[in-house]
C-alpha cells in the first residue's frame, strides 16, 4: 500500500500548500536526540486536501 501511495498521480497545480513539522525526541546510540517529522499538505483547485509527502529530518 505504501508503494502505491508513493507512486500515485498528483495534480499539476496546488494553489495552497502547507508545510508543517513536529519535533520529537528519539534514542540514538544511547543518547537522546531531537528529530523533526515534516509533512506537506496541498489543496487542489477543487478544494480537496492531499498529503504530498512526509519526511523525517536528520
Amino acid at each position: 500500500m505504501i508503494n502505491e501511495w508513493q507512486s500515485r498521480p498528483l495534480d499539476r497545480v496546488y494553489p495552497i500548500v502547507y508545510l508543517d513539522a513536529i519535533n520529537f525526541k528519539v534514542r540514538k546510540d544511547n543518547r537522546i536526540v531531537n528529530k523533526a517529522a515534516y509533512s506537506v499538505l496541498g489543496i487542489n483547485m477543487a478544494g480537496q486536501k492531499d498529503i504530498l509527502g512526509i519526511w523525517i529530518g536528520k
